[in-house]
């Protein structure tokens, strides 16, 4: 595990009696369709930038795999190209937030990026694909939303997975802010050297991704 201190989420059932406003489980099948081709018997790395929730915990038990919960998504947020504008100031503002170090020698090989991509200033979104590339297996899997209307909320939504096949999301923001509509061609340019593997629009409106780096 992740050597940090954290605490385990209790996970909210979905029901009809849970409101809209409290949060909403969302149809997520390229994100099963990963956790399911995963081997049984391989080790695995895995690294989740929402904090740790009891239902990713869950979701990895029953794997061999080493687990990073950086809980960084409001640091990463925060980072601006101008404050950052050197590749050393870069790189050391992702390892505070990230905790990866040349040390550690991480070969992570499913990523959870959840709908960060929409909020991250495209500098720093760069910036992060090359600090992961140190930390990658040759293998590893990018996974993350998009979102296809025009406005989305202000911050990004947290997320974790439920034992019944879905994800749970929960806004935390009560206003918008303009999307930036990403198209497949822009993530290309943005995510280098990742492809689109599978791409799919769900229900929910948001366009869930997977790349691979071949």
């Amino acid at each position: 595990m992740y050597d940090v201190s954290y605490n385990y989420i209790p996970l909210t059932r979905v029901d009809q009696q849970v409101s809209q406003e409290a949060g909403v489980a969302i149809n997520s099948p390229i994100l099963f369709d990963l956790l399911n081709s995963l081997s049984q018997d391989a080790h695995h790395e895995i690294l989740d930038i929402c904090p740790a929730s009891q239902g990713v915990i869950d979701a990895f038990s029953h794997y061999d795999c080493k687990l990073y919960l950086p809980g960084c998504v409001n640091a990463l947020c925060e980072m601006t190209a101008e404050e950052y504008d050197t590749a050393n100031s870069l790189y050391r503002a992702f390892t505070r937030a990230l905790g990866l170090t040349k040390k550690q020698n991480a070969a992570l090989n499913v990523i959870l990026l959840w709908d960060l991509p929409n909020y991250l200033d495209k500098g720093i979104m760069r910036g992060l694909i090359d600090y992961l590339s140190h930390h990658m297996h040759e293998n590893v899997k990018l996974h993350f939303y998009i979102h296809s209307q025009q406005h989305m909320p202000a911050t990004p939504a947290s997320y974790t997975i439920l034992p019944e096949g879905k994800v749970w999301l929960e806004n935390r923001s009560e206003t918008t802010v303009k999307s930036p509509l990403y198209f497949q061609e822009a993530l290309l340019t943005l995510f280098q050297p990742f492809k689109v593997k599978r791409s799919m629009l769900l229900a929910s409106g948001l366009k869930e991704y997977i790349l691979a780096l071949e």
